[in-house]
């Protein structure tokens, strides 16, 4: 860091010692003249600190988030791309392979580091711009009781502690680089952090991308340990969850529950499932998750974080994938000024939270069914209200306010809301077992998009999700079929704004969205 303030003759705010504020005015009335006479508010920002990071690997992002993490609140992975072109790999689903930031080849993966001591205010108001709120260049130094001296010293005093505690976490995280860089931070296993990796779906302990060249470290000590360790697992909250039960006896799958706890302390216990998804909630079940290892919790709820929102979330109950959060992030980024927006399927509300907490969204109406997950919401929705780290208006408080929550079944709730009356549809429709995919014997979701499609307004845009089979990428023709076949029963035209798969639900089967917006509504709707 310059001590200098990089070479402007007029030093940056955080070099003043506390009380020197009348050099600071000696120097400003310096650069004063005649010409200089402000027409507008004169308004004060300070930037917190704001970095961004292209890593080769998804393993050096994951570990260059953890490293961050203790120092900053706002860290993720905003954009990434595998570099390979191979349309079989979901890693492309945030960018596109023709992106400009990859032109040198390979894969890329763009980690933001943002801070939180900013502040942005006026400095005069409009009425009279030349005269300060804080500063009144007619009296002079001196205050003539009016407090004019005492507030300009308080706001100073608040700017350079702003400042301090800026460069104080800079320092922090540069320690800690450097550290890893000397070897004292397990570079292997350091994606092991609950919340570090917010879009990275699990955590992989073999693979053949590597830090420092040891590209097979994860594979040998999970062998030198003598134990079944599975080759990734999920986490959510401060739960580690294994696809399927580890083999040997109940001994051996608690050591193997204790070994994965052992690589990151966050993990307070280690499941894992017995079975698979099937219940019409596409959840576990109460059954369905066998604790291998640490304190003895039931039921299983644990609360996620996943960009500075928290969600609560019963794993026996409830569905909710980690692996979806750049989805969700792509989502509240979609969503513009003043939208109503239409969460159908909401589950844990995951997706409604974000865009309440993260947009400015005039409202958020989350609708499920599953009495378990609205309850979860619900809760989430309280701890919303007390949320410092939301951007939208209002802060936690307003996100919250403007977030609305309806428990029962989408096709009863739907039919009663006001046509034409939401700019947004979010509609992350579970899959529904052997009636969902290319072989699927069901209708592919088309009572839903009958109920949900009058309630958007003109130019109204829907993120649709669905399922299809490797063969049916990228186009998804069925998909787009499905969408076609009901805005013509309903007199309506549409256009495809963007598909792309999401995620994997079996093997060679994967979850995919679709875009669309409406180009021709109905001529008669429902008031």
């Amino acid at each position: 860091r310059d001590p200098t303030g990089g070479g402007d003759p007029i030093p940056a705010v955080g070099q003043f010692d506390h009380g020197n504020n009348a050099g600071f005015k000696s120097k400003l009335d310096k650069c004063e003249d005649a010409s200089f006479a402000p027409t507008s508010p004169i308004w004060l920002r300070f930037e917190p600190f704001i970095l961004h990071v292209m890593c080769r690997s998804l393993k050096a992002a994951s570990v260059l988030m953890a490293l961050a993490r203790p120092s900053f609140k706002n860290v993720g992975l905003t954009s990434w791309n595998n570099g390979g072109g191979d349309e079989n790999d979901n890693s492309e689903v945030g960018g596109s392979s023709k992106n400009q930031q990859c032109k040198g080849g390979g894969p890329r993966f763009l980690v933001a580091i943002w801070g939180d001591e900013g502040l942005d205010m006026p400095l005069s108001l409009p009425s009279s711009p030349g005269r300060g709120l804080f500063y009144n260049p007619d009296k002079g130094d001196s205050d003539n009781g009016d407090g004019t001296a005492e507030a300009a010293e308080w706001l100073a005093q608040l700017i350079n502690e702003r400042h301090t505690r800026n460069w104080k976490k800079i320092d922090r995280f540069v320690e800690a680089v450097r550290t890893a860089e000397e070897g004292a931070v397990d570079l292997e296993h350091s994606n092991d952090v609950d919340g570090a990796i917010h879009g990275i779906d699990r955590v992989e302990l073999s693979g053949e991308d590597g830090i420092n060249g040891h590209a097979n470290d994860s594979r040998s000590k999970r062998n030198i340990s003598g134990l079944p360790i599975p080759r990734s697992y999920d986490v959510v909250g401060d739960v580690a969850i294994l696809n399927a039960l580890p083999e040997g006896d109940e001994d051996v799958q608690r050591k193997v529950g204790e070994w994965i706890m052992s690589r990151n302390k966050a993990m307070k216990i280690c499941v894992a499932r017995s079975n698979p998804l099937s219940t019409s909630y596409r959840s576990p079940g109460k059954s369905g998750l066998i604790q291998l290892a640490g304190p003895r919790r039931d039921p299983i709820i644990t609360s996620h974080y996943e960009y500075g929102v928290k969600c609560v979330v019963d794993l026996q109950h409830t569905f909710f994938s980690p692996r979806m959060a750049p989805e969700r992030l792509r989502l509240s980024q979609q969503v513009a000024r003043g939208e109503r927006v239409l969460v159908v399927f909401a589950g844990v509300g995951m997706e409604a939270l974000q865009i309440a907490a993260r947009t400015e969204a005039k409202k958020v109406l989350a609708i499920e069914r599953n009495d378990v997950a609205a309850e979860c919401l619900r809760r989430a929705r309280r701890m919303l209200e007390r949320n410092k780290t939301a951007t939208c208006p209002g802060g936690g408080k307003g996100a919250a306010e403007r977030l609305s929550i309806m428990e029962g079944d989408a096709l009863d709730i739907l039919p009663t809301l006001e046509d034409s009356s939401f700019d947004r549809i979010i509609a992350p429709r579970p899959k529904e077992g052997t009636l969902d995919g290319d072989t699927g014997t069901g209708d592919a979701g088309k009572q839903f998009l009958l109920a949900m499609l009058p309630l958007l307004k003109l130019k109204g845009e829907v993120h649709w999700y669905d399922f299809a089979a490797d063969h049916e990428l990228p186009n998804c023709d069925r998909t787009r079929h499905t969408a076609q076949d009901v805005c013509q029963s309903l007199g309506m035209e549409m256009e495809v704004i963007h598909v792309a798969k999401v995620g994997s639900v079996a093997k060679r089967q994967f979850r995919v969205c679709m875009d669309f917006r409406i180009t021709r509504g109905r001529k008669n709707s429902k008031k």
